[in-house]
């Protein structure tokens, strides 16, 4: 393969220029537009520190222009340029640069007034690159009011050069010695229009500068107000899908008393038989039962719990046909004949989602309350459940069709506008599918609704299938656990049931005894388990879990504010509400052992 052997030189060329230019850009200087002269001025510095020796070398030692009086002073002038050059050079590298352009501008006139007032005008006039200069400079980096005073000691300058050729002409007897002075009011005429242009050029480029500035800020400030105001429009949907929590919670209360009679009944009943009957296949029955009534008032309670409780959006993976068949008796309650609703699942394999658990039940309460009160005189409300495909991407869909009175095309195109709704006042919000459309959307889903009048409605919700989770391998069973809780009966029913397990637990009542008996084990214990209402705290927080680097199961019904604050704090955290089954709290127990264990290897 042939190499260009250049390459190698153009690439170190290239770093050098761009490590030249870095260290031009490189000064301390606050104000945008001296940071931007910064770079042209040290280049012109330093391109004069190097062309005026060069140049009167040149002129000395090859051109051998003899040392006249004029060119005497020439060279002195030269010097003190040079000097004020390297001068201001070193006060911009320490972020003066507009105190270095006073000096350098500052000694340019002082070496024309020196030049002007020793030779005259007319020698001068040839080379007029100093008075063109300072005007440049004036105008860049010192000011309008610098600049015209600039050009106004130029006149002046000009003047007293005119004068010296006056003088000079007049003592050579010249018959016409004002001609020394004939040229001032052209150079007075040009450098005014020098100066205007650069005044008015200078003008315009502060001026578009100035107004950059104005609507940079004015940008700011609307990012700023957009912020605040999407900031409000997420607390407001939060206090939106709170209000609606409610409200459902309202309907639904008559239903929840009704369940919570039926589950009081049947443990009442399964207790009768059990004192009446000394068989065995009885009183296992009755047990059993006993237990079932006891799972479905644990799940009417955390259902309860999970609509009452203000919440952020949580997102977690789920599957559709679990969240349906739990949200399944509470869209019966609904109704006052449970029979008018029916479950279709047609999934033949677990279907997982992404997305708030609490808003997609609460989505379907939503519409099944509307389907509820659009069949006043009776009909029936089918919910199913297919797997979808759209635009490429698996999913899932939930069907809701109802039998009722149906809607126009023209109530169909506002029904998901927030308050819009066609009940009576009082009746209705108009937020209900107002939340269930950005519920969906959040999950990455659609809703879309088909009715006519007479005809009833169906909904129609489909969300995007996502892999399941991976369920990590249960632990070994000997797991080492600290059980921390102030129910003397529920404690030791724990204890019993994690003794029964093989793991190795020590129980206590309150946060002091928890924290000696984490000293006392040292480094054995691998699982903490706490109730968040312990003697001596308040609102739920457990300080004492503060400096605990361990596995903790929180088993409270409303442990996920101290379990967020935990998590957020480092904290490996889990919350497993009450009531629950003890079976379920070991495999809770294993789970966290697991997962530790696993992320240590």
């Amino acid at each position: 393969m042939l190499t260009d052997p250049l390459r190698p030189s153009n690439s170190a060329l290239r770093d050098n220029l761009r490590g030249i230019v870095r260290w031009l850009r490189d000064v301390p200087v606050t104000d945008p537009i001296e940071r931007r002269h910064a770079p042209v001025l040290q280049v012109l510095m330093a391109f004069i520190l190097v062309t005026v020796p060069g140049n009167w070398a040149y002129h000395l030692a090859v051109v051998r222009t003899p040392m006249r009086r004029d060119v005497i002073v020439d060279v002195g002038v030269d010097v003190l340029v040079w000097s004020a050059a390297a001068f201001a050079l070193w006060l911009i590298r320490r972020g003066a640069l507009r105190r270095a352009t006073f000096v350098f501008v500052g000694a340019m006139l002082l070496s024309l007034t020196t030049m002007y007032a020793s030779i005259g005008l007319t020698r001068q006039l040839l080379d007029q690159t100093y008075p063109v200069l300072t005007i440049v400079l004036g105008g860049l980096v010192l000011g309008r009011r610098e600049l015209w005073t600039i050009y106004a000691l130029l006149m002046a300058m000009f003047c007293l050069g005119g004068l010296v050729d006056v003088m000079t002409l007049s003592g050579r007897a010249y018959p016409r010695p004002w001609i020394g002075a004939a040229n001032l009011p052209s150079l007075a005429i040009s450098y005014f229009a020098i100066t205007l242009v650069v005044d008015r050029c200078v003008a315009a480029l502060r001026g578009a500068l100035d107004e950059s500035r104005r609507l940079t800020r004015a940008l700011a400030s609307s990012n700023a107000t957009l912020r605040d105001e999407m900031t409000a429009r997420e607390r407001a949907q939060e206090n939106l899908l709170h209000a609606q929590k409610m409200e459902s919670v309202g309907r639904l209360a008559g239903g929840v008393a009704h369940d919570f009679n039926n589950v009081l009944a049947v443990i009442e009943g399964y207790a009768e038989q059990v004192q009446d009957s000394a068989e065995t296949a009885h009183l296992r029955e009755a047990v059993q039962g006993m237990a079932a009534a006891a799972r479905r008032g644990s799940a009417v309670t955390r259902r309860l719990l999970n609509f009452s409780r203000r919440e952020s959006i949580r997102m977690e993976v789920f599957d559709v046909a679990d969240a349906l068949r739990d949200i399944a008796p509470m869209l019966r309650q609904l109704f006052v004949d449970g029979s008018r609703v029916r479950i279709d699942d047609a999934l033949d394999t677990p279907r997982h989602v992404r997305m708030d658990r609490g808003q997609l039940e609460l989505s379907l309460l939503n519409i099944a309350a509307n389907a509820r009160d659009a069949m006043a005189s009776g009909g029936r409300l089918d919910v199913g459940l297919r797997a979808v495909r759209h635009a490429g991407v698996d999913g899932v869909a939930i069907e809701l069709r109802d039998e009722g009175e149906g809607m126009t095309e023209a109530v169909r195109r506002r029904i998901f506008e927030p308050y819009f709704t066609t009940k009576p006042a009082g009746s209705g919000t108009g937020l209900g599918l107002a939340v269930v459309r950005d519920a969906m959307h959040a999950g990455g889903g659609w809703i879309e609704v088909e009715s006519e009048p007479g005809e009833g409605t169906r909904f129609r919700l489909w969300l995007p299938a996502v892999p399941a989770p991976e369920v990590p391998e249960p632990a070994c069973a000997a797991v080492r656990v600290l059980l921390v809780e102030d129910d003397e009966d529920l404690r030791e029913l724990l204890l019993h049931a994690l003794d029964d397990a093989g793991c190795v637990a020590i129980a206590t009542d309150n946060a002091t005894d928890a924290l000696r008996l984490l000293r006392d084990a040292g480094d054995s214990l691998q699982v903490i388990v706490s109730d968040c209402h312990l003697p001596g705290t308040e609102h739920g927080r457990l300080a004492w879990l503060d400096a605990v680097d361990l596995p903790i199961v929180l088993i409270s019904a409303s442990a996920e504010a101290e379990a967020r604050r935990l998590h957020d704090a480092g904290r490996h955290v889990s919350c497993l509400p009450k009531p629950f089954a003890p079976t379920a709290l070991v495999d809770r127990v294993r789970r966290m052992a697991a997962n530790a264990q696993a992320s240590m290897t």
